[in-house]
């Protein structure tokens, strides 16, 4: 009886090692956009911009705060609130319209109001994240050319 006690303890171990190195759920911060009332088109949070503020965990959620412009530059990675440096992990992102106070006026739709997320870099922005905030009006147009010059 006792040895059938210590194979199970050994059985649990093992299938809980073997969990927790292949299958438990890696989880990155989750991040928050907050995008002035009314706000439609395109969004881009540039990383690595030199004299630039490095984005703030509040709630142990990444804020990024929109300018008007639909911009946010900041110092931090990219990788910033990620599980690691190459993985972004399991994570919600929420969307919000704000008033010129910062406060949250309306929690905005992630698959409705909002469209064509993408990560890129080129020589003129760096690394960047894109989305587009639409809404209904902009449904079926193709995804936009985010802030090329």
């Amino acid at each position: 009886m006792k040895k059938l006690g210590c194979i199970f303890v050994v059985l649990l171990l093992l299938v809980g090692t073997i969990y927790f190195l292949f299958f438990h759920e890696r989880r990155g911060k989750d991040t928050v956009y907050l995008i002035p009332n009314g706000y439609k088109g395109c969004v881009g949070v540039f990383y690595y911009v030199k004299g630039e503020p490095p984005l703030k965990v509040q709630n142990d959620k990444v804020i990024h705060k929109i300018s008007r412009n639909g911009k946010l530059e900041t110092s931090s990675p990219e990788s910033f609130g990620w599980y690691s440096t190459e993985d972004s992990g399991w994570h919600n992102s929420e969307y919000y319209y704000v008033n010129d106070q910062g406060e949250k006026v309306k929690k905005l739709n992630s698959e409705k109001d909002i469209s064509w997320e993408m990560n890129s870099a080129d020589d003129y922005n760096g690394r960047y994240f894109t989305f587009f905030v639409s809404g209904k009006d902009y449904a079926s147009t193709d995804p936009p050319e985010c802030f090329k010059e």
